[in-house]
């Protein structure tokens, strides 16, 4: 690429004329920056405007916190050209590259022939100055993105599985706990709490000297210490879980979270709502809660580091709704008649829920039903999924819901509907696929779904029907145009592009593609591109392009969704004029690394759909 075709995709050279980006290429001086000499060429070319060509660069603070990662196309510099102050952020190599410099007269020089050019820097001098500001203070206030480590400070208090049950009351009750973890060979097998001592011990009347292997919780959830705060309580609320073990890399134990160490970090965020939600009595104290989720979410978007984690946070929110409203009707109708298992299926499934999702959900039911326990199933369905739509989760306009008798069966039912959209791939049969793929279970036991997802996931590693999956992908055009410009759409709501079509489900469908064919069964976008890396499908570049992408695109929705929620504007579609230049072009950098992966999920798969 020419220097003058790449500067013209480069905000805010994109603005000036071909007369004055010519001047510009003429002023520039080309440099390789690597580790050894990069703070020497900021120190020695000073002042002047610094633009990444090629390579990755870190730029830092004086106490050495991340102020910006730089990539191509990206710029430094400006503040000392704005303020005359001296530079005293350092610039720390990732990956050596090429920066072209534009000297201060020529800067200069700019800034009087446009305007445009001149606001472009002070805008972006205005955010810097913020950044700068908050240093490293903004992510230590936002508690949910600590690391689960940082937070647990105690030594877990443990014991052999062959402990007695007496001993283990003992301990705890000298160590004021109310559970303590099980384990063996330095590996975590177990959890005993004070609930369990109560339930499966007095309560049954058990011998004080029976093992805890007994009656513990065997193989419990757990959390890895490098994981955030949100992905534990992502993980206690989704399984109603007041205890989580901490575990290292190694997967050996080195702490419990409880829920009320996640009260006492932050009293005011959405684990009340949750809390208040979990506890509600009846449908409409239920209904009243649900109304605060936006006012909650605002007030907690304001605060965290990266809006995406909304996305968890509200599956979160509405499998805790699902739960109570399940709970609810068995108060009224009885316990279920068989197992199950409530699926949450699309963005609650995948877990990057907005605001704006409709309902997708269905049932797996056990084989060899009567038509009575059909009936107890059928009832289920239909209350629990009004009672979302009272709670303000939307009906799904396509009927993808438990109440419909098509998204309820037994588990051949399931199997067989599965084969056949596999071995007959029309384009509903596809439509369908990609809903029920992203799925995982909401309510019911956790070997019941996954023994069923296995043999699913062995059914999808089908050559044809991934081929014509590919094809599916590759008829949808990402809205760029001629030299990269971005391509909108006219609608009622004015020029507008739908991020979500044309972005966010995009990235969904490849990383489904590539998973399937793996045979891997999370459904999180995010989730898949972790297990992928290092399989030979995808190369570790393009894998954290994608996304990289993708949390560009979520959290460009998740603010603008919360930017225009109350009023009658699209919600998933954005005006790239009311964008920052920034934005403009990460959008248009976001949508050339889906084209790029479409064009290479197309060549690998799609030969071999029809």
């Amino acid at each position: 690429m020419e220097v003058d075709s790449f500067l013209k995709d480069c905000p805010p050279f994109d603005v000036l004329t071909a007369e004055q980006l010519q001047w510009v290429v003429s002023q520039l001086q080309s440099v390789y920056m690597n580790e050894q000499n990069g703070n020497d060429i900021m120190r020695d070319m000073r002042p002047a405007l610094f633009i990444v060509r090629s390579g990755v660069f870190d730029l830092r603070g004086p106490d050495g916190h991340l102020i910006e990662r730089l990539e191509s196309g990206d710029l430094f510099g400006y503040p000392s050209l704005l303020s005359g102050r001296e530079i005293t952020n350092k610039l720390q190599s990732q990956q050596d590259g090429i920066v072209y410099v534009l000297p201060e007269s020529a800067f200069d020089r700019l800034r009087k022939l446009s305007k445009p050019f001149e606001q472009y820097f002070i805008n972006a001098h205005g955010q810097r100055l913020l950044t700068e500001q908050h240093g490293g203070r903004e992510q230590e206030s936002d508690w949910s993105e600590q690391s689960v480590g940082s937070v647990v400070t105690k030594s877990p208090v443990s014991l052999s599985s062959q402990t007695s049950v007496q001993d283990a009351a003992r301990i705890m009750a000298q160590h004021s706990v109310s559970s303590v973890l099980i384990v063996d060979d330095k590996q975590l097998v177990g959890i005993l709490t004070d609930r369990d001592l109560r339930n499966r011990v007095v309560a049954e009347g058990l011998s004080f000297d029976v093992r805890v292997s007994a009656v513990m919780t065997q193989l419990p959830e757990f959390v890895y210490e490098n994981r955030s705060l949100m992905d534990a309580l992502t993980t206690m609320t989704s399984g109603n879980i007041h205890h989580l073990p901490v575990v290292n890399a190694h997967n050996e134990p080195v702490g419990m979270l409880t829920a009320t160490d996640l009260i006492r970090l932050q009293r005011s965020d959405p684990v009340f709502l949750i809390s208040a939600i979990r506890k509600a009595t009846s449908k409409s104290q239920l209904i009243e809660e649900a109304k605060k989720l936006p006012d909650y979410l605002q007030s907690f978007a304001n605060r965290v580091k990266q809006t995406s984690v909304l996305g968890r946070l509200l599956a979160s929110v509405t499998d805790g709704m699902t739960r109570q409203l399940i709970q609810l009707y068995e108060q009224e109708k009885g316990a279920a008649p068989a197992a199950y298992s409530w699926l949450a299926f699309g963005s609650q499934g995948r877990e990057d829920q907005t605001l704006s999702s409709d309902q997708d959900n269905g049932l797996l039911l056990s084989n060899g039903l009567t038509d009575k326990q059909k009936d107890w199933f059928a009832g289920l369905g239909e209350y629990v999924c009004e009672g979302l739509h009272e709670c303000g989760v939307p009906l799904c306009p396509g009927n993808i819901m438990a109440s419909n008798p098509e998204c309820r069966g037994t588990i051949d039912q399931w199997k067989e509907r599965f084969r056949g959209w596999i071995d007959s791939p029309t384009p509903k049969a596809l439509m369908y696929c990609q809903i029920f793929f992203d799925s995982r279970p909401v309510v019911g036991p956790g070997h019941f779904y996954q023994d069923y997802r296995e043999q699913i996931a062995a059914l999808a590693k089908n050559e044809m029907f991934l081929g014509n999956l590919a094809i599916l992908v590759n008829r949808i055009s990402v809205p760029l145009g001629l030299f990269s410009r971005l391509r909108t759409e006219e609608t009622d709501k004015g020029d507008t592009i739908n991020i979500k079509r044309y972005g966010i489900a995009l990235i969904n469908d490849i990383a489904r593609i590539y998973s399937l064919h793996a045979g891997l069964t999370l459904p999180s976008t995010p989730g898949r591109l972790a297990e992928l890396k290092g399989r030979g499908l995808l190369n570790n570049k393009d894998n954290q392009s994608l996304l990289e992408a993708w949390e560009f695109l979520t959290q460009l929705r998740l603010n603008h969704q919360l930017k225009v929620w109350g009023s009658d504007k699209a919600k998933n579609a954005v005006d790239p004029d009311e964008l920052s230049t920034l934005s403009r072009r990460q959008l248009k950098t976001a949508f050339k690394i889906i084209k790029e992966a479409q064009q290479g999920v197309g060549l690998k798969f799609s030969r071999q759909g029809y």
